[in-house]
């Protein structure tokens, strides 16, 4: 199942829905379903509100940022809701690939690297690593971690990171310049994503 983390709320983007930053001539949330297609039975978006343009793709699920005591608690809320989704419907051998909507360079070979170290060894995790530095919003997850990620989550763990390593997650180690990991938070990000891409 491919999951795109889509709960961020662009502040620093002049209040745009990141989903909706144009890139090479299409939307980001765009790019990023592609890129997950080639490798996902099934798209689900995670974000805090129902986005309008999800109407142009009647095939996309979309599920809410799980809330703690009425309050969002970002990525963690995001992967708390696919995985309890897909552990629901799939049970506890499916896997969520997921991938952030704000990474214009990103593509499935990525994530497929992330699912050969999956099925290569008894893992329940595999994140991505750029140097010594963890990217824990591109991971692969099997849905029967769904329990323990949120009992972590009601224990008061928020960061991806320590989620991962409290459940033994394993890494695949990127190069620090791998432009698959870029991501726009600011308009100089999204300046700087034109001059490198197409």
């Amino acid at each position: 199942i491919g999951v795109i983390f889509a709960g961020g709320e662009g502040r620093r983007l002049g209040g745009v829905s990141k989903a909706l930053i144009e890139y090479d001539g299409e939307p980001l949330w765009r790019l990023i379903q592609r890129e997950l297609s080639a490798i996902a039975d099934e798209i689900v978006i995670v974000s805090p509100r129902q986005p309008d343009w999800l109407e142009q793709d009647g095939e996309i699920i979309w599920l809410a940022d799980h809330l703690i005591d009425g309050e969002m608690i970002g990525p963690a809320g995001a992967l708390s809701a696919a995985l309890t989704y897909a552990h629901e419907h799939y049970g506890e051998d499916a896997v969520i690939v997921t991938a952030p909507v704000d990474a214009p360079f990103y593509k499935s070979t990525l994530s497929e690297a992330l699912l050969v170290e999956l099925n290569a060894a008894p893992h329940q995790a595999v994140l991505a690593e750029t140097g010594d530095r963890i990217q824990p919003a591109f991971g692969v997850w099997r849905a029967g971690l769904a329990p323990d990620v949120n009992t972590l989550i009601g224990s008061g763990e928020r960061a991806l990171h320590r989620i991962a390593s409290h459940i033994g997650a394993a890494r695949v180690s990127f190069a620090a310049d791998d432009l698959r990991f870029f991501n726009i938070n600011t308009p100089e990000d999204l300046e700087r994503a034109r001059r490198l891409g197409p």
